[in-house]
Protein backbone atom coordinates (compact mmCIF):
# COMPACT_ATOMS: atom_id res chain seq x y z
CA UNK A 1 0.00 0.00 0.00
CA UNK A 2 1.64 3.61 -1.51
CA UNK A 3 0.87 6.77 0.97
CA UNK A 4 0.74 9.46 -1.29
CA UNK A 5 1.39 13.31 0.16
CA UNK A 6 -1.61 16.05 -0.68
CA UNK A 7 -0.75 17.73 -3.96
CA UNK A 8 0.56 20.78 -2.85
CA UNK A 9 2.37 19.79 0.26
CA UNK A 10 6.31 19.58 0.67
CA UNK A 11 7.58 16.77 2.52
CA UNK A 12 10.72 17.81 4.60
CA UNK A 13 13.70 15.99 4.18
CA UNK A 14 14.81 13.54 6.57
CA UNK A 15 17.76 15.15 9.42
CA UNK A 16 20.83 13.45 8.36
CA UNK A 17 22.37 12.58 11.82
CA UNK A 18 20.61 10.49 14.77
CA UNK A 19 20.81 12.12 18.34
CA UNK A 20 22.14 9.87 20.98
CA UNK A 21 23.78 7.47 17.96
CA UNK A 22 27.80 7.92 17.77
CA UNK A 23 28.51 9.06 14.13
CA UNK A 24 31.77 9.74 12.72
CA UNK A 25 31.42 12.52 10.05
CA UNK A 26 33.44 12.67 6.93
CA UNK A 27 33.85 15.88 4.86
CA UNK A 28 32.82 14.64 1.80
CA UNK A 29 35.22 17.10 -0.86
CA UNK A 30 38.78 14.96 1.50
CA UNK A 31 37.14 12.08 2.27
CA UNK A 32 38.36 12.26 6.01
CA UNK A 33 36.85 12.40 9.49
CA UNK A 34 37.19 14.64 12.76
CA UNK A 35 39.91 14.14 15.13
CA UNK A 36 41.27 15.73 18.07
CA UNK A 37 44.88 17.56 17.72
CA UNK A 38 47.06 19.11 20.30
CA UNK A 39 45.79 21.13 23.36
CA UNK A 40 45.82 25.13 22.36
CA UNK A 41 45.17 28.11 24.35
CA UNK A 42 41.55 27.65 24.59
CA UNK A 43 41.11 24.00 24.37
CA UNK A 44 41.98 20.78 22.49
CA UNK A 45 42.01 21.39 18.82
CA UNK A 46 39.38 19.95 16.52
CA UNK A 47 40.68 18.77 13.03
CA UNK A 48 40.67 16.48 10.18
CA UNK A 49 42.00 13.26 9.88
CA UNK A 50 46.08 12.94 8.39
CA UNK A 51 44.95 10.92 5.40
CA UNK A 52 41.78 10.25 3.22
CA UNK A 53 39.75 7.40 4.16
CA UNK A 54 40.44 7.18 7.89
CA UNK A 55 37.29 8.41 9.91
CA UNK A 56 39.05 9.58 12.65
CA UNK A 57 37.18 9.51 16.51
CA UNK A 58 33.23 9.34 16.12
CA UNK A 59 31.23 12.14 17.86
CA UNK A 60 27.52 12.21 19.19
CA UNK A 61 24.71 14.68 18.36
CA UNK A 62 22.65 16.03 21.54
CA UNK A 63 19.44 17.42 20.34
CA UNK A 64 18.68 21.00 22.00
CA UNK A 65 15.28 22.38 22.51
CA UNK A 66 14.25 25.95 23.36
CA UNK A 67 11.87 28.53 23.36
CA UNK A 68 14.02 31.31 21.31
CA UNK A 69 14.10 31.03 17.77
CA UNK A 70 17.80 29.90 17.96
CA UNK A 71 17.86 27.57 20.64
CA UNK A 72 16.76 24.01 18.46
CA UNK A 73 19.71 22.14 16.97
CA UNK A 74 22.47 20.16 18.31
CA UNK A 75 25.78 20.18 21.06
CA UNK A 76 28.13 18.14 19.79
CA UNK A 77 30.33 15.71 21.44
CA UNK A 78 33.77 14.18 20.35
CA UNK A 79 33.44 10.59 22.19
CA UNK A 80 36.80 10.50 24.17
CA UNK A 81 37.86 10.58 27.70
CA UNK A 82 37.27 13.13 30.17
CA UNK A 83 34.66 16.50 30.03
CA UNK A 84 36.68 18.35 27.38
CA UNK A 85 34.56 17.03 24.58
CA UNK A 86 32.30 19.85 22.97
CA UNK A 87 32.91 20.76 19.60
CA UNK A 88 32.93 25.27 20.12
CA UNK A 89 34.09 27.32 18.15
CA UNK A 90 36.26 30.22 19.55
CA UNK A 91 37.73 32.83 17.06
CA UNK A 92 37.20 31.62 14.17
CA UNK A 93 38.43 27.86 15.73
CA UNK A 94 36.99 25.20 16.14
CA UNK A 95 37.94 23.80 19.98
CA UNK A 96 37.03 20.69 22.19
CA UNK A 97 35.83 22.54 25.41
CA UNK A 98 33.92 21.93 28.70
CA UNK A 99 30.12 22.86 28.18
CA UNK A 100 30.60 25.34 31.21
CA UNK A 101 33.26 27.06 28.66
CA UNK A 102 31.50 26.77 25.41
CA UNK A 103 29.11 28.87 23.90
CA UNK A 104 25.80 28.44 24.20
CA UNK A 105 24.50 28.10 20.74
CA UNK A 106 23.80 24.73 19.06
CA UNK A 107 25.24 23.59 15.97
CA UNK A 108 22.18 23.34 13.27
CA UNK A 109 22.52 20.84 10.22
CA UNK A 110 21.49 22.37 6.86
CA UNK A 111 20.90 19.95 4.46
CA UNK A 112 22.74 20.09 0.89
CA UNK A 113 21.77 17.45 -1.56
CA UNK A 114 23.65 14.15 -0.27
CA UNK A 115 25.60 15.83 2.42
CA UNK A 116 25.09 18.89 5.16
CA UNK A 117 26.74 21.45 6.34
CA UNK A 118 26.84 22.27 10.19
CA UNK A 119 26.71 25.74 11.45
CA UNK A 120 25.91 27.89 14.69
CA UNK A 121 24.64 31.27 15.56
CA UNK A 122 26.72 34.08 16.14
CA UNK A 123 26.60 37.80 16.78
CA UNK A 124 23.28 38.30 13.99
CA UNK A 125 24.83 35.51 11.93
CA UNK A 126 25.73 31.84 11.36
CA UNK A 127 28.94 30.68 11.05
CA UNK A 128 30.07 27.06 9.38
CA UNK A 129 32.39 24.19 9.74
CA UNK A 130 35.18 25.14 7.13
CA UNK A 131 38.69 23.99 6.10
CA UNK A 132 41.59 25.79 5.24
CA UNK A 133 42.58 25.98 1.12
CA UNK A 134 44.61 23.34 1.58
CA UNK A 135 43.37 20.81 3.85
CA UNK A 136 47.18 18.49 3.44
CA UNK A 137 49.36 21.80 5.32
CA UNK A 138 46.36 22.97 7.74
CA UNK A 139 44.00 20.26 8.90
CA UNK A 140 42.29 22.39 11.57
CA UNK A 141 38.92 22.81 11.32
CA UNK A 142 36.93 26.34 11.23
CA UNK A 143 33.52 28.56 11.87
CA UNK A 144 33.68 30.49 8.48
CA UNK A 145 30.69 33.10 8.10
CA UNK A 146 29.20 33.43 4.42
CA UNK A 147 30.41 36.97 4.49
CA UNK A 148 33.73 36.52 4.83
CA UNK A 149 36.28 35.29 2.14
CA UNK A 150 39.53 34.22 3.76
CA UNK A 151 40.38 31.71 1.56
CA UNK A 152 39.04 28.79 3.86
CA UNK A 153 35.77 26.80 2.57
CA UNK A 154 33.22 25.36 3.74
CA UNK A 155 32.89 21.78 4.97
CA UNK A 156 30.16 19.52 3.56
CA UNK A 157 29.59 16.17 5.70
CA UNK A 158 27.96 12.75 5.55
CA UNK A 159 27.06 10.96 8.62
CA UNK A 160 28.53 7.31 9.06
CA UNK A 161 27.36 5.17 11.73
CA UNK A 162 30.07 3.82 14.32
CA UNK A 163 30.48 0.45 14.57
Amino acid sequence: MALFAPAGTARAAADPVEAGVPTYLVATAFDRGLTSGAAGTYGDQARFTDRAGQYGQSLTFEKTTGSGPYDNGYVIRMNRPGNENTLCHYYGRIVLTSDANCRRNPWVVEVKGDAFLLKTRWDGEYLYLAAAGSVDADKQLYAKSRYVDDGRRFAEFKAVRAR
